[in-house]
């Protein structure tokens, strides 16, 4: 099955040449969609859903969303809008296959540089079909992906108070504005750390999988494990020790999540 995932999803990716779309805004200064959106939305829908018997299609741009299927395909169709629209060569197509609230199979496909990120359950991570694992460098040698909540800046504070925290302890910040190329560049051993306070499913749903059969870890806070029915915190980190201190960190600021779930 991924062999026909990574299929549809670089074809889905030829979309993403057309310069002449159209921009919608859908509430916030930071939050839009184009026409590409929604074209290759529709593609991965189309192509996607007939693979496997009782499942449904959950996408960003969709309305009504069916998350009481067995087989769910969360769908980002360009994650890192907002770099499509200003041509600066960092987004992705997120296409991850969740089976009763596991995430199974996962592709992140970055078309600017041509990188297929993917996994499947059991049968490790790959870039381009070359196994990647996380790196093991420790807080101090470690680079920090993370985020102020664009979409709603009431939530700007604790991100920067834990930004602070962990600023002090490891080497660097960076900042991509794709989640899912930057969780996927932690699977990759590019980076070591990753938070970000409100990512809503389709955004992380494919990289849980690649992260974890890459050896990494990824939660949230107020859950046991990762959820996919509503927008949570997002952690990962290469290594056992990398994530229980970021956790730490952030249960500190944030134990419980502090939004709703719509």
């Amino acid at each position: 099955m991924i062999d026909q995932v990574i299929s549809i999803v670089r074809e889905a990716s030829t979309l993403f040449w057309n310069r002449d779309f159209q921009v919608e805004n859908k509430g916030t200064a930071a939050n839009n969609v184009t026409s590409v959106d929604i074209t290759v939305e529709a593609f991965l829908r189309e192509r996607l859903t007939p693979l496997l018997e009782n499942s449904s299609f959950i996408g960003e741009e969709s309305e009504g969303n069916d998350f009481a299927h067995e087989n769910l395909w969360i769908v980002d169709p360009i994650d890192g809008t907002t770099n499509f629209i200003r041509d600066l060569g960092c987004s992705a197509i997120s296409v991850g296959l969740v089976r009763n609230n596991e995430a199974i199979l996962g592709v992140v496909y970055n078309p600017y540089r041509d990188e297929m990120f993917y996994a499947e359950k059991g049968k490790g991570a790959y870039l381009n079909g070359q196994r990647i694992q996380v790196s093991d460098r420790d807080i101090e040698h470690s680079v920090f992906c993370t985020a102020m909540s664009a979409y709603d800046k009431a939530l700007a504070k604790p991100c920067f108070n834990i930004i602070e925290k962990v600023y002090g302890s490891c080497e660097d910040i960076r900042r991509f504005g794709s989640a899912a190329v930057e969780l996927a560049s932690l699977a990759a051993g590019r980076v070591e750390l990753y938070f970000e306070i409100r990512l809503s499913p389709w955004d992380y749903a494919a990289s849980v999988c690649i992260i974890r059969e890459a050896g990494g870890y990824i939660g949230t806070v107020e859950y046991d494990d990762i959820v996919y029915h509503r927008p949570i915190p997002v952690i990962a980190a290469n290594t056992k020790e990398n994530y229980e201190y970021l956790q730490s960190v952030v249960s500190a600021e944030i134990p419980k999540i502090p939004y709703t779930p719509n």
